[in-house]
């Protein structure tokens, strides 16, 4: 198992000293900074036609360069990096039709890849309880989730719940959402099958073709306990823990996106440390597992650029706004949820022209954006660096068009950051000893380490105490011949 949570967020600022520049091309936050200081950058706002993909330049001091919104600690030198964007295969695009399920039409979006079954795998997206077929591409975040898939070779399918298509709650638990039932007799399993089958058929997809799920909240749910039902290749949930159930069953791949705020009263802390034994549970039987624990995230001026119709202008006076009502922190860390900034602004909406002036659809998106920022009950965009290498290449499992091969040397790290002690669990590697070399980020070794691998055991590894805090590199070699290599981040 992988537990992530970006501890740096809460570390405090080093004492001042020399300081050194960021710049940033094609993002925001650039500036002047101390070393070790906790830094944050963000690229700009996506075009619809393209993802963002990954940071280029000087970026070794980054935690993942993978992610629009990336990490890291100040180094003592000057650094520049450009956000690289990714362009969607031309004329991709989400095709609408009403389609056969089990018992009705049912509303299907889907994205095939242009040259027939050459997909790496076809993801199936769920919506949370009371959505709809367009819950999740109504959204900034959402949306952004679709594409990072469509750009990667992955084929796509959304349709909603058997209870949101009618409009009834056929199970009377006074929610309409998927049916968690494991069983084959289950309609909305049953109109995945059907809808699956169609493809086939017209020759969108190959048979052999992977089924993987992705799915917020109830969607969540359903993905990590019906998609193991259905074999599914892989399942990711966001702010859903799943149930205990399959905790001693599932042999699917499962990932968890929680957030670190979240209060919706079916998940909240419970529900994340739910999530948590559950992926220890899994990690336990062998079965890759990989939880994430999505911390709150800092605003910036030029944020809320995200939302259609909002101009660099506007985003600066609605920041401004925010700061001045006491919704952010001094470290512009959020403080107050949506429901209590409208209450503010009811109350005195002449104090806040920018806010006041919002449409009703920005006033939607600007209540999704600050959830997210908060790290409360929100599907989320920050991690779709972490989310598609979990697709692409679970516990050394590489997505193919046609089959899973398994990387001779796949290891995970636990925790990353770490502080005085490091597990490092190797993943389908026979018996044999391994060398581990700790590194900097230019190659020079820090520290050399043996050790005897038996299957189902894990590493452990005593870090030198003199190391500072910063980002390292662990570099692994088998007997066998088989290497693989890490960043690693420490925090003293």
């Amino acid at each position: 198992m992988k537990y992530w949570l970006v501890y740096l967020l809460f570390l405090p600022v080093w004492a001042p000293g020399q300081q050194y520049s960021i710049k940033v091309n094609g993002g925001y936050g650039s500036g002047l900074f101390n070393a070790g200081d906790t830094i944050h950058i963000w690229a700009r706002e996506e075009k619809l036609t393209e993802t963002f993909q990954n940071w280029s330049g000087d970026t070794s001091w980054m935690i993942n360069p993978e992610e629009w919104h990336a990490i890291g600690i100040m180094p003592p030198r000057n650094v520049t990096v450009t956000a690289e964007f990714q362009d969607l295969p031309s004329g991709a695009k989400l095709t609408f039709e009403r389609m056969q399920g089990r018992d009705t039409l049912k509303p299907v979006q889907y994205y095939f890849p242009p040259k027939g079954p050459t997909a790496k795998a076809l993801v199936w997206i769920f919506h949370g309880t009371g959505g709809s077929f367009h819950s999740i591409t109504d959204q900034i975040e959402g949306t952004s989730i679709v594409k990072k898939l469509v750009a990667n070779g992955y084929a796509v399918a959304i349709s909603e719940s058997e209870e949101s298509t009618y409009r009834r709650d056929f199970d009377g638990d006074g929610n309409l959402r998927w049916r968690y039932v494991a069983s084959a007799d289950n309609v909305d399993m049953q109109n995945i099958q059907q809808f699956r089958d169609t493809f086939v058929a017209r020759g969108y997809i190959d048979p052999l073709l992977p089924n993987m799920g992705l799915g917020f909240s109830a969607g969540g749910a359903f993905a990590l306990i019906n998609g193991w039902f259905m074999k599914f290749a892989r399942g990711v949930s966001y702010c859903a823990p799943g149930s205990v159930g399959i905790a001693d069953k599932s042999d699917m791949p499962s990932q968890w996106f929680m957030g670190f705020n979240d209060n919706h009263p079916d998940v909240g802390k419970a529900g994340n440390d739910t999530a948590r034994i559950i992926s220890a549970a899994l990690d336990q039987r062998g079965v890759c597992s990989q939880f994430n624990l999505f911390p709150p995230s800092p605003c910036y001026p030029e944020y809320f650029r995200r939302i259609s119709g909002i101009d660099p202008v506007l985003s600066a006076q609605i920041f401004n706004e925010l700061m001045t009502m006491g919704a952010f922190t001094s470290r512009n860390f959020p403080k107050l949820y949506p429901d209590q900034i409208k209450g503010i602004v009811l109350t005195s909406p002449s104090k806040y022209p920018a806010l006041s002036s919002l449409t009703a659809a920005q006033i939607i998106h600007l209540d999704d954006q600050l959830i997210v920022l908060i790290a409360g009950h929100h599907v989320q965009s920050h991690f779709n660096g972490r989310m598609l290498r979990f697709l692409d290449e679970a516990c050394g499992e590489i997505t193919t068009p046609y089959s899973d091969l398994r990387s001779p040397l796949g290891f995970e790290l636990w925790p990353n950051p770490a502080s005085h002690r490091l597990f490092i669990r190797l993943v389908g590697v026979q018996d044999q000893k391994i060398s581990v070399q700790l590194t900097g980020l230019d190659g020079k070794l820090i520290r050399y380490y043996t050790r005897d691998h038996h299957q189902k055991e894990s590493i452990e590894l005593n870090l030198p105490e003199s190391l500072r805090s910063g980002v390292y590199g662990l570099r692994l070699t088998g007997s066998l011949g088989y290497r693989n290599s890490e960043k690693l981040t420490i925090l003293q």
